[in-house]
């Protein structure tokens, strides 16, 4: 029995993980179900047996990249610790990582706003244990003077989270455009000790 349900794990992250690569290269309408199980090996009967529909693995999917913000929690827990104010930068230098660490991050979230036609039902709440964790470490700093005054929880996240987003979606554009040395290693440390310079 455990070799059947360990069988059965593997395909279905395997299947899991070849429909990011997919939609997050062509977006939902742009990838059919069909060539996800052929490109995985499985039948497509398999994929409906696990995800129920196109647009229940599309969401799957979402929160699978997703669920690399909830491990930023315990992690930013532990290193800022009891010093609250190095809330800002921890929290920058982990949002910029995860689109190193996982390069369809941005472009499954950049779909999933494109395609309207996908509901995602469930991801309503997904991260808000993690969101709830970090609120109370902002309540820490903002007593401690370490993030503006008067700046919520919610335009603080999406202001480091938009840097992140912004830096790492556009970066062959802007890198053409803008400046070739601020997509270097050292250009990426400029910008994030420039931004930061803001939020204190």
């Amino acid at each position: 029995m455990k070799i059947v349900q360990e069988r059965a794990r593997k395909t279905r992250d395997r299947i899991l993980s070849t429909a990011v690569k997919m939609f997050a290269a062509q977006g939902f309408h742009g990838t059919t179900v069909d060539a996800i199980a052929a490109e995985a090996g499985v039948n497509k009967q398999r994929i409906y047996a696990y995800f129920e529909s196109k647009s229940g693995l599309f969401e799957d999917c979402l929160m699978h990249v997703l669920a690399d913000m909830k491990l930023i929690s315990g992690k930013v827990l532990e290193e800022v610790g009891e010093d609250p104010g190095r809330l800002t930068e921890t929290l920058l230098r982990e949002y910029m990582s995860i689109h190193k660490r996982n390069p369809f991050f941005w472009r499954m979230l950049a779909w999933a706003n494109l395609e309207e036609e996908t509901a995602l039902p469930h991801l309503p709440g997904i991260n808000q244990e993690h969101y709830a964790e970090l609120a109370a470490i902002f309540e820490r700093a903002g007593k401690q003077g370490a993030v503006p005054a008067g700046m919520s929880f919610e335009v603080y996240i999406f202001l480091l989270m938009g840097i992140s987003f912004f830096y790492s979606s556009n970066r062959k554009t802007l890198s053409r455009t803008l400046s070739e040395e601020l997509f270097t290693a050292a250009g990426q440390e400029m910008l994030m000790r420039q931004c930061l310079a803001l939020f204190r």
